[in-house]
């Protein structure tokens, strides 16, 4: 196909979209602001009667898209699902049930049919936690997520079969695959990333049917318009980003990548390391950026990795598909036998994933975000996309050189220097608060959320973890195990840490100190929630640590962090302290989204500021 290197559409249909993308762009950055949308829509209605009685200057083609444009921008505005909200996206219980009662018959291991689960749904929900975990940190992830990927190669299998059983009419393949395609879609509750490499693949395969060839620049638009006008809420999520940011290296930046080495081969391991390059780098300051994080070992893993896919799973659907025909009366005989392709391959790519995850992931971490790689990244995507038309770029002296700026860039995003930060880190969440004190973290409240105990982004895992309730278990567990944590102390009720000494788990139970109490020579921080049950047992706690304590300098501080459905106001506390037998060498303070600011107010110890 030859390139094309416009990042504006050609088709006037195309325009007609563009002129969506753009009102739902601007929408959603004023979306926050009360009367945007009648703003906006004022606004098209003024530009298009504007334009209707201005002299026409423009030739008539460009007259005509900017019609289209203006009139698109009205229809977007006033027939568009703008209210649609966040949905959670759950498998056709049919499907679900379907995939059970097949992988129930295999011969696989639990560990193994979670993670064909995993690859046929499209669903990390199905893959073990410490997978997961992993699998994110070696820049893997899309592999069980619900990515284009997948319907990509599904749809190709289809094809492929397609054009083996109808050789003379091949337009039924195509609409036999696309039909199925969209079954496939309409099962998984259209994912963004699915239903945008659907659009393609429609849009593609539609334009084939009457002979004609589509751009990227029209399918990009025509796509993320489809999805801005039918599902607003995922226009510009972090999927959608995703999602269009790697298909975008792959037309605008793998082409140039193309022409700068070798350009007349086309040999599988260039192709596959120019996708690679061009994904990771469209897709770095979007991962940066919302989640301070980058695999940068997930470009070679995927490298090696995402070509097995292609293999992997076509074989795990065509078994699906042989298995669900064999009768009942011969399962037991055929069905082991079935499996073996798959079950081999699905061996063989976990343990390469397992060897190649485990030696090299190169998995960073920021503290903030770093724009300026954020800035770097997109000027690099750029400089790439302009180097077809940029004459100079394509001498001898500088195109070779050029090639090896992804390298250099990547290579100093790794070690790119992280600030100063301070010793004594606070992070708020709902029902808990944790407390970063060097290399100790100190967790207070409950567990309940997910994931409420890892660490800050951007810090060494912590060398020590204290913690008061017993749902911070099964987290603190796995930090253990990820992290090789080995002083942990559990500040439990005499009667909640008596049977963890029945267990020979890595956890020492403390029973006659509160958390906190200890913390520093200097300090004492205590959490109270306002549990009338432990009002006894908490004055008690500070009363203990008020005599233990022999230091002229020391202060204690009392957290309160009262729910709000306590009927008890935590200001109650404050107002009544030496009434309640608590004396003022304590601190009271309110939990709040700033608590760490009167907190650090309060510690005059240079070492936290």
């Amino acid at each position: 196909m030859k390139q094309e290197i416009y990042l504006l559409p050609r088709a006037d249909f195309s325009w007609f979209c563009l002129g969506i993308c753009g009102t739902a762009f601007l929408l959603k950055l004023l979306f926050g602001y009360p009367g945007s949308h009648s703003f906006l829509l004022s606004l098209s209605l003024f530009l298009f009667v504007l334009y209707t009685f201005i002299p026409k200057t423009l030739p008539t083609k460009i007259d005509k898209k900017v019609y289209l444009f203006l009139l698109a921008s009205i229809l977007f505005l006033l027939f568009g699902n703008l209210h649609s909200g966040p949905r959670i996206k759950t498998i056709h219980p049919l499907f679900r049930s379907y995939l059970e009662t097949q992988i129930k018959k295999s011969p696989l291991t639990v560990f193994e049919s979670r993670i064909v689960m995993g690859f046929v749904t499209g669903s990390t929900k199905e893959i073990p936690g410490s997978f997961k975990d992993l699998s994110k940190e070696s820049g893997i992830l899309h592999l069980f997520a619900a990515s284009g990927l997948h319907l990509g190669i599904f749809i190709a299998s289809l094809q492929f079969l397609g054009n083996l059983c109808f050789r003379n009419r091949k337009w039924i393949s195509l609409l036999l695959s696309l039909g199925v395609g969209f079954l496939y879609l309409y099962v998984l509750d259209f994912p963004v990333s699915f239903l945008r490499a659907y659009l393609f693949v429609f849009l593609s395969l539609l334009a084939s049917l009457f002979f004609r060839k589509i751009g990227p620049a029209d399918l990009l638009v025509v796509s993320s318009a489809f999805i801005a006008f039918f599902l607003f809420y995922d226009f510009l999520s972090i999927g959608f980003l995703l999602s269009f940011g790697a298909v975008f290296g792959i037309f605008f930046l793998k082409p140039s990548l193309d022409q700068i080495l070798i350009p007349k081969s086309k040999s599988l391991l260039k192709e596959n390391l120019h996708l690679t390059v061009a994904c990771s780098l469209c897709s770095f300051p979007v991962l940066v950026y919302y989640f301070r994080s980058f695999s940068f070992g997930g470009i070679w893993i995927n490298f090696l990795l995402v070509p097995f896919a292609g293999i992997l799973l076509p074989t795990i659907y065509f078994t699906f598909f042989i298995q669900s025909l064999v009768p009942k009366f011969l399962e037991d005989q055929i069905i082991s036998w079935i499996w073996v392709p798959a079950s081999f391959e699905l061996s063989l790519f976990l343990k390469i994933f397992h060897t190649l995850g485990n030696l090299a992931r190169a998995y960073k971490t920021w503290t903030h975000v770093p724009l300026e790689l954020c800035i770097l990244s997109a000027i690099l995507t750029l400089v790439f996309y302009l180097y077809p038309k940029i004459r100079f770029l394509q001498s001898p002296y500088l195109k070779h050189p050029l090639y090896l700026f992804p390298i250099l860039f990547l290579s100093v995003s790794y070690f790119y220097p992280r600030p100063n930060l301070p010793s004594f880190l606070t992070h708020k969440r709902k029902g808990n608060f944790s407390i970063r004190n060097g290399d100790h973290l100190y967790l207070f409240g409950n567990c309940y959320s997910k994931k409420i105990s890892d660490p800050t982004p951007g810090l060494p895992p912590p060398q020590k973890i204290s913690f008061e309730s017993e749902s911070c278990l099964a987290n603190i567990l796995s930090l253990v195990r990820k992290h090789k944590i080995t002083d942990v102390y559990w500040h439990g009720t005499e009667s909640t840490t008596e049977w963890i000494s029945q267990f020979q788990l890595p956890i020492k139970p403390i029973k006659t100190e509160i958390l906190g109490a200890n913390m520093n020579p200097f300090y004492s921080i205590i959490r109270f929630d306002g549990n009338p049950k432990e009002v006894e047992r908490f004055l008690k706690q500070i009363k203990l640590a008020d005599r233990s304590k022999t230091n002229p300098h020391w202060k204690g501080i009392l957290l309160l962090d009262f729910p709000p459905w306590k009927k008890k106001d935590a200001k109650e506390w404050i107002q009544y302290q030496k009434l309640l037998g608590i004396s003022t060498a304590w601190k009271m303070i309110l939990v709040e989204e700033t608590f760490e600011i009167p907190l650090r107010d309060y510690i005059p110890n240079p070492n936290l500021l």
